[in-house]
């Protein structure tokens, strides 16, 4: 293994790390469950009853909101994660998906858990599928950096605007409106991309529908969901759709 494939963070014991640490897996399950669960809940109360659409919808969002902040890291830790990936790329070609499950497996610090760097690893292990994702010149890498530094503070809103309606069910829906079809556009289009340009050759299908796949799948199907419920706000200016 290369001296760069065996330097990086996810390598590293609890102990070498200092204190107690989780896998990166745990963090990120139990981020996305949490930050679901606490608008469900907050919903439930204020309006006496589970709605599924604001289920589904606080789901999305919020995993909106933790992947918009990768994105974010994406900006900043890019030439890091084009020397990680170059420095991956020949050990883990054929078995792609192993680097992905040291990722996950890997132990996170309580204090690393909004690391850049760490988060960064995210990149540097999604460019064995897709190079694009550690050339900055690349469409990948302007469509999730722009879908991160616009997309997570109004998924925030989003969430917890159709609990507490701090707007008018019209505005929020114009809002959300604009942001699912951004998010489902630039899926599209990415996906497309992907595909026209061969870039899964090389891989296997089923590592590619487990990573590459479900990921875009998720912001094809969600977004379509949330562009339906934010027409119904904007025509009728009403939260009905989501019990309120």
């Amino acid at each position: 293994m290369t001296k760069a494939a065996a330097e990086p963070g996810a390598s590293q014991t609890p102990s070498a790390r200092g204190g107690l640490a989780l896998p990166v897996g745990v963090v990120v399950v139990g981020a996305t469950v949490i930050g679901t669960v606490i608008p469900v809940m907050l919903h439930q109360q204020r309006h006496c009853g589970f709605n599924v659409h604001q289920i589904a919808m606080a789901f999305f969002f919020w995993l909106n909101v933790i992947i918009a902040y990768w994105e974010i890291c994406l900006f900043f830790r890019i030439d890091e994660i084009r020397g990680q990936y170059e420095g991956w790329r020949d050990d883990y070609r054929g078995r792609e998906l192993d680097r992905v499950i040291e990722l996950f497996g890997s132990p996170l610090p309580l204090r690393e858990w909004l690391s850049m760097r760490r988060w960064g690893e995210i990149w540097s292990s999604y460019s064995l599928f897709d190079e694009s994702y550690s050339n900055k010149t690349s469409f990948g890498f302007f469509i999730d950096i722009g879908n991160g530094f616009t997309t997570l503070l109004p998924s925030l809103l989003f969430v917890y605007g159709i609990t507490f309606q701090v707007v008018s069910a019209r505005a929020l829906g114009i809002m959300g409106l604009i942001i699912s079809y951004q998010m489902f556009y630039g899926t599209v289009v990415y996906f497309t991309s992907f595909v026209m340009n061969r870039r899964y050759r090389g891989h296997r299908m089923l590592n590619l529908a487990a990573f590459v796949g479900l990921s875009n799948g998720l912001w094809i199907s969600f977004p379509l969901w949330a562009m339906w419920l934010c027409i119904s706000m904007i025509y009728s200016d009403s939260y009905a759709m989501f019990g309120g």
